[in-house]
């Protein structure tokens, strides 16, 4: 009952969906249900900073209270996926951006590769490289002429 509370009713209760995000990632009717839930509460999920699951570390971010220092800590979590759910923050600092490209987890580097904190010469050094080129060519922050001119050369016939 309560999961199909937090998934289809409008009127949930923000209590009933932060209990059913600490064991429900959502489904293919309804990706990111709890989170995304509008009653899903927002306000106040610092106390979550220490909780000794990394489901609720995760959520830390999405008060808006949160800090750039909040971002950092959450960088260096323990749990992959709260390392990935700083890599995508836009509070982000550069240095943390870089350090998490060597990230032992392959989808938070994945991720950070296409955080608009990357400094320019880290991203053109991504570009530029086999491996990450094409994640990296998702990130925001390259410049719409340098898009341009990165299509014109995949297009261009290889010698």
């Amino acid at each position: 009952m309560r999961l199909f509370l937090a998934e289809s009713c409008e009127d949930a209760p923000a209590d009933l969906l932060l209990e059913v995000w600490r064991w429900w990632d959502g489904s293919f009717s309804h990706p990111d249900r709890p989170r995304s839930h509008p009653n899903f509460p927002r306000a106040g999920l610092l106390r979550y900073s220490a909780d000794s699951s990394g489901r609720m570390r995760r959520l830390v971010l999405d008060d808006p209270e949160a800090t750039p220092a909040d971002v950092a800590r959450l960088a260096r979590d323990p749990e992959a996926e709260v390392r990935r759910r700083a890599a995508e923050d836009s509070r982000l600092s550069p240095a943390d951006a870089v350090r998490l490209l060597n990230d032992p987890d392959s989808h938070v580097c994945g991720i950070v590769v296409r955080n608009p904190r990357l400094p320019a010469r880290v991203l053109a050094g991504l570009l530029h490289d086999r491996d990450t080129a094409s994640s990296a060519s998702a990130n925001p922050a390259i410049p719409v002429p340098v898009l341009y001119r990165l299509l014109a050369a995949a297009e261009a016939p290889r010698r």
